[in-house]
């Protein structure tokens, strides 16, 4: 009886060291992948599925084995080039590349990749780690491109919708303006005795304040009405390049000093002429060179 019950024990103990040492030792596996399976909208350019495993791959050997345990299919099952990338920096990661030397991206053709089209990448349950630990069943990512023609009709109405809201925006901004120099213009009669009564001043000096005020307004009025007449005959002007002044004006009317001496020199010349013609005439014209007699 006591032997029966130590092979017993013995046999339970050997059990439990065997389950131990299976559930110990993990299982070759795909922990991650990007796109995850059921993503949407991803990109047709380039298009690539990263897998991370548990156990690192890329070997001599295991990359020999894995050389066809890849494939991306479209819904009809139709297979596309593609090309594997290993990482030596980071063992436990695989790069599945689409070949765009014999893809397209646009126009038709069967090795075309296509909008809204659901494209499923399929690792084989035989792809094998550096150990020849196999992953025991196939892992399957399925992914949807992008609608670019409906995402274009979105960008093209989020700009509609932008450009509309600026437009009103500043419609809204230019009538409060105009509102509000309306509202200037109009003002409402001018009441002392309510005003004095309002304020808690007198009379007088109500009236001798208002009286400030609208001296004070029609200044800044009248500034801006010169302004604006300056402006409007500014450009009333021909535009032939040249910049046009209202009269001649002396260069000592903008606060010059120098002399020239022209105007000496002008002085001169006309007492010289003068001169002359004073000789002239005593001579009567040359015809008596010793002048007139007396």
């Amino acid at each position: 009886m006591k032997r029966t019950g130590a092979i017993a024990c013995l046999a339970a103990l050997m059990v439990m060291l065997a389950a131990t040492f299976s559930f110990g030792a993990s299982s070759f596996q795909v922990t991650n992948t990007y796109p995850k399976d059921g993503a949407k909208n991803t990109t047709k350019d380039n298009m690539c599925v990263k897998v991370y495993f548990n156990h690192a791959v890329g070997n001599k050997a295991s990359r020999a084995a894995n050389k066809d345990k890849f494939k991306i299919t479209d819904s009809t099952g139709h297979s596309y080039p593609t090309l594997i990338y290993y990482n030596s920096k980071e063992p436990k990661y695989v790069l599945m590349l689409i070949d765009t030397n014999k893809v397209k991206t646009t126009g038709k053709g069967k090795n075309t990749i296509k909008d809204n089209t659901v494209y499923t990448a399929t690792i084989s349950g035989d792809f094998v780690d550096n150990d020849g630990n196999k992953l025991g069943k196939d892992v399957k990512i399925s992914f949807r491109t992008m609608n670019q023609g409906r995402n274009t009709v979105i960008y093209m109405v989020m700009m509609f919708l932008m450009f509309g809201g600026m437009m009103v925006f500043s419609m809204r901004q230019q009538r409060k303006k105009s509102d509000e120099n309306d509202k200037d213009e109009k003002e409402e009669p001018f009441n002392p005795y309510k005003e004095a009564k309002r304020t808690g001043k007198s009379v007088e000096e109500v009236l001798a304040k208002h009286e400030k005020e609208v001296a004070r307004k029609n200044a800044a009025k009248e500034a801006r009405a010169r302004r604006d007449k300056e402006l409007d005959e500014y450009y009333a002007r021909e535009d032939d390049g040249c910049y046009h002044v209202k009269g001649p004006r002396p260069i000592a009317a903008a606060g010059c000093t120098y002399k020239t001496g022209r105007k000496a020199l002008a002085e001169a010349k006309k007492e010289e002429e003068a001169r002359k013609k004073a000789e002239l005439k005593a001579t009567n014209y040359g015809k008596n060179p010793k002048g007139k007699k007396k």
